[in-house]
């Protein structure tokens, strides 16, 4: 007896297997024993529940007519409607026309500006204004890689340099 207890007690692992399979067992047995409970019903039968309701609900109220309007009338409407729409749409389109000339002269404005300004300083003997050194993408891999090469071996360099 003794060694069984002292086997449970070095084998946390099992001690929990055990109180897992008991509390399922018994977890089991309450939802068994709940008479409380109604049946479960499957979801198409409350469906048909739910539209046998809406539509006896449907059949209780139902609304008025609405009034009729003479056919000659609404087609006048609408097409009082239909003309006010497309003129507010024209309005609003020869806005939006002259507006985007305006920002395209603005655009073009700001452009001949910039180029004048770099124009002017982009002077090849001027001390202030140099252009410096130009790298494309082949250039900048092959640096990486001498770097590599060439630098300290990866054993002989710190990690916490690397990390940052």
């Amino acid at each position: 007896m003794g060694d069984f207890i002292d086997f449970f007690l070095k084998n946390p692992f099992l001690i929990i297997v055990l109180i897992g399979i008991l509390t399922s067992m018994l977890g089991k047995k309450k939802q068994h024993q709940d008479p409380n409970t109604p049946p479960k019903k499957k979801w198409q039968e409350v469906m048909q529940e739910l539209q046998g309701e809406m539509q006896q609900g449907n059949q209780q109220q139902r609304p008025a007519p609405a009034p009729v309007r003479k056919v000659e009338q609404q087609a006048a409407q609408a097409a009082e409607v239909i003309d006010e729409t497309t003129n507010e749409a024209n309005k609003r389109i020869a806005e939006l026309r002259r507006l985007q000339q305006k920002y395209d002269q603005e655009r073009l404005y700001q452009k001949a500006k910039a180029d004048q300004l770099t124009s002017t300083i982009a002077d090849n003997n001027s001390p202030v204004y140099r252009k410096g050194p130009s790298f494309g993408k082949k250039q900048l891999i092959d640096g990486i890689i001498m770097s590599e090469v060439l630098g300290p071996p990866r054993a002989k360099r710190s990690l916490q340099r690397s990390r940052r």
